[in-house]
């Protein structure tokens, strides 16, 4: 049994889909990335301090500056990218599951989805 897990596993990291998502991951470790999420944390941290006292400040502006920084995040090429990457491995890994557990118990929920 551990040989055909080992297999299964051996399979799995030499499979196109996760070779991507490591390669996506890694394109994440960009300066111009990592300053933009720095930037987003520091926002997300004034505007949650800003919060506390709303009833005596207007926030608006801070709001606004959190959703223009999280769409540029999200409009983020290597985002965009990392996230399909991640997205299809977890769609390997779910049909792998399905696989593996297929008529073991009907109590086991193996689709994310159900």
């Amino acid at each position: 049994m551990y040989t055909l897990i080992d297999e299964l596993v051996e399979t799995i990291i030499n499979d196109e889909i996760f070779i991507k998502y490591k390669q996506n991951n890694k394109l994440l470790e960009d300066d111009d990335l990592k300053m933009l999420v720095s930037r987003h944390q520091v926002i997300f941290e004034d505007y949650l301090r800003l919060k506390e006292y709303e009833k005596y400040v207007s926030i608006d502006e801070t709001k606004k500056e959190l959703l223009e920084v999280k769409k540029e995040l999200s409009d983020h090429p290597l985002i965009q990218q990392y996230y399909q990457s991640y997205y299809a491995l977890n769609d390997l890994l779910e049909e792998i599951t399905n696989i593996v557990f297929m008529n073991i118990s009907d109590d086991i929920i193996t689709n994310r989805y159900k």
